[in-house]
């Protein structure tokens, strides 16, 4: 991946939770030692990896010092960006049948804590990218503002980035990150003037047939 200039620097690892017995129940991987290697190795192979996952709160049998190793795991590995989502007890499913299901109350206020934790990650990801050049395809454009991605962030479920002037769709175009908020980024295109240049030479960053 790091090797392959055709291979953004982007990765989802959806790993569901992040205590192990939490995992044995849900028949999911439970090496919580490897995971943290793995990204290790990928961070160091690839400074610039954009890093998410997916986690469930409020699995049945999931106790509340469960649930707070699940917040020290998010916040020592400190992804880019996160999928968060509350149990719900699914009809013919296996964990229906569990023993210990989480009181709903409970799911919510996990689930809206474990928000929180990862806003202020994110916040913090999205603002060690101020400063840099990234490669943005344009997504949509008009009334003076263009919105698009660059490789950190995926189609619909990630932010956007936002930028000044406008662009035609589906270019690719230079700019300068000088903002960040929890989800999305700020950017200034690399040109002087009222509409983005589409001749503006595009920096290369994060893969996706770039080389960083």
């Amino acid at each position: 991946m790091a090797s392959i200039p055709q291979v953004c620097h982007y990765l989802d690892l959806p790993l569901q939770h992040g205590h192990p017995d939490v995992l044995e129940r849900m028949r999911r991987p439970s090496d919580i030692a490897r995971v943290h290697q793995l990204i290790a190795q990928l961070r160091q192979a690839m400074p610039d990896i954009a890093l998410r996952s997916t986690f469930i709160v409020g699995y049945p049998g999931e106790t509340e010092g469960e649930f707070a190793s699940l917040l020290d795991f998010m916040r020592d590995i400190s992804f880019d960006k996160v999928g968060m989502f509350s149990y719900s007890a699914e009809e013919g499913t296996r964990a229906a049948l569990l023993p210990d299901q989480v009181p709903a109350p409970v799911v919510v206020e996990r689930y809206q804590r474990a928000m929180l934790v990862q806003r202020e990650i994110a916040t913090r990801r999205n603002q060690a990218q101020i400063g840099r050049v990234l490669r943005i395809l344009v997504e949509g454009t008009g009334d003076g503002l263009t919105v698009g991605r660059s490789y950190r962030e995926a189609p619909e479920i990630d932010g956007l980035v936002l930028l000044r002037g406008e662009a035609r769709v589906g270019e690719f175009i230079g700019a300068r990150i000088v903002g960040a908020e929890a989800y999305d980024l700020i950017a200034e295109p690399l040109y002087e003037g009222g509409a983005v240049n589409p001749s503006a030479k595009s920096p290369r960053s994060g893969g996706c047939g770039d080389r960083a």
